[in-house]
């Protein structure tokens, strides 16, 4: 028996692992897995985390394919809800994907939804799905940050030939 198979639930080899892959072993680990996760008997980190009520925003992805694009991401996730931005860092060199990514969602709900999808398929390899640290009161402040520099920067003044020119204070002059 493959021991991936049997500890995991999975065999990244598939049809070219030379050990033998049960159907039956494979259903009763992620009976376990889910079992696991549903039970109480969780750690104090995690019990503060929801003492919180932190809603995250945002996922990050594990175990992609290299050659899987920003475009194959957003089909993936695109049921779970709308998409606000995607990092979907890679090699300079070649251009190809690095293996991960993150996805910031507009909404609590479609994070759920796409954490529900860990341990699918795409392009042949199974994606590790995790809740990302991008919650919805950091959002919400960041955002806010943006706007006000917008602002500020609404205050700009064109110069002679049409480029942006910072208006500077005047030091020792009064302005009338």
């Amino acid at each position: 028996d493959c021991i991936n198979w049997k500890n995991k639930g999975k065999c990244r080899k598939g049809s070219k692992c030379p050990y033998r892959h049960d159907e039956s072993i494979r259903e009763k680990v992620l009976a376990k897995k889910k079992a696991a996760s549903t039970d109480g008997s969780s750690s104090s980190k995690s019990e503060r985390k929801k003492g919180k009520n932190r809603q995250s925003l945002s996922v990050r992805v594990f175990g992609l394919n290299y050659d899987t694009t920003e475009e194959d991401i957003r089909k993936f996730f695109e049921h779970c809800g709308p998409i606000m931005e995607i990092t979907f860092p890679k090699f300079e060199d070649s251009g190809r994907s690095k293996g991960y990514c993150g996805v910031l969602f507009q909404s609590p709900k479609a994070v759920e939804q796409a954490v529900a999808l860990d341990s699918k398929e795409l392009h042949g390899r199974w994606l590790q799905i995790q809740e990302g640290k991008m919650y919805l009161r950091q959002w919400e402040s960041a955002e806010n940050e943006r706007k006000e520099k917008r602002m500020k920067d609404e205050g700009d003044v064109v110069g002679e030939y049409g480029q942006k020119v910072k208006k500077r204070k005047k030091h020792g002059f009064k302005e009338d």
